[in-house]
């Protein structure tokens, strides 16, 4: 039998398409390259420290200095940076703003220039029941801290050349009481209503663990608010986590939630355990409400 003529012509063909398609293909792709304030483009920061506020102490009546750290990454030609202010927890009687250092840190490698602050103290004691409201002396170091915060923003924006900031692309951010006091800052700054005073307003907070006691202060004019948290938390309730977080989108603030309700890690240590999968959400929040 004669063989046909057209089955070397149809290998030819596919061995022409098979050529061409791994030419058309070329070498393997790259990885993706570092990406702005999704990323640690930045090996390195700088650290720098400064007096902010000289109040009177809670327990001694006497003034008593409070620091900061500016964290900026090495090497960034950009003019004008967005900023995240951290707050540490504690309890409202302990802890120190270098709690809050490698997290500062690692936000700066993103691409912002980052404040870890402190703050007034009552280290008289636990503050106990706060979400009914808790002892005046708990009350008071709670209003401290806002005030203190507050302090730290208006700060900053007034030095925003001094230290390559935008002045309106500023967050802020805290674990524990100081998500407490995160959430104050971003609800908080306007008492009455109406609008936030510019020297004192922040486009975004972010709550590692915190919510809002005084929930008759929220209104349309608050910032948006990421909430971590979890179901079990023996710290912060999750029920007052979840209220405060309910009644700032129902009067029209963007909320975002990232809950745990099965585990009951607090603060840091839950966002360290779930740093992973919160991070990509912290970032795409503060990217969408800075405008970046």
């Amino acid at each position: 039998m004669r063989r046909s003529p057209t089955r070397p012509v149809r290998l030819a063909v596919v061995a022409t398409a098979l050529l061409a398609a791994v030419t058309l293909a070329g070498p393997p792709a790259s990885a993706a390259a570092p990406v702005r304030y999704r990323d640690a483009v930045f090996a390195t920061t700088t650290k720098a420290t400064y007096t902010y506020k000289t109040p009177p102490d809670l327990v001694t009546g006497k003034l008593k200095p409070l620091g900061l750290d500016v964290y900026r990454p090495v090497g960034d030609t950009l003019a004008t940076r967005p900023a995240i202010i951290w707050i540490h927890g504690g309890g409202f009687r302990m802890g120190d703003r270098s709690n809050m250092g490698a997290i500062a840190a690692e936000w700066a490698q993103k691409g912002y220039v980052t404040v870890s602050i402190s703050y007034r103290l009552d280290s008289r004691g636990p503050c106990q029941a706060l979400g009914n409201g808790g002892a005046a002396r708990c009350a008071k170091a709670i209003d401290a801290a806002q005030a203190d915060a507050l302090t730290s923003v208006a700060w900053l924006r007034a030095r925003a050349k001094v230290f390559g900031v935008d002045p309106t692309r500023i967050a802020v951010g805290g674990s524990s009481a100081g998500a407490i006091t995160a959430v104050n800052v971003a609800q908080r700054a306007n008492p009455g209503g109406g609008p936030v005073p510019a020297h004192v307003k922040v486009r975004a907070a972010i709550a590692m663990s915190g919510c809002q006691f005084d929930r008759a202060s929220i209104d349309r004019n608050d910032a948006p608010i990421s909430f971590l948290a979890s179901g079990k938390d023996p710290l912060v309730n999750f029920d007052c986590v979840k209220a405060t977080a309910d009644r700032t989108q129902a009067v029209g603030t963007v909320v975002q939630r990232i809950y745990y309700p099965a585990e009951s890690g607090h603060a840091q240590l839950l966002y360290r355990q779930h740093q992973a999968q919160v991070d990509p959400r912290y970032e795409a929040f503060l990217i969408d409400h800075l405008d970046l």
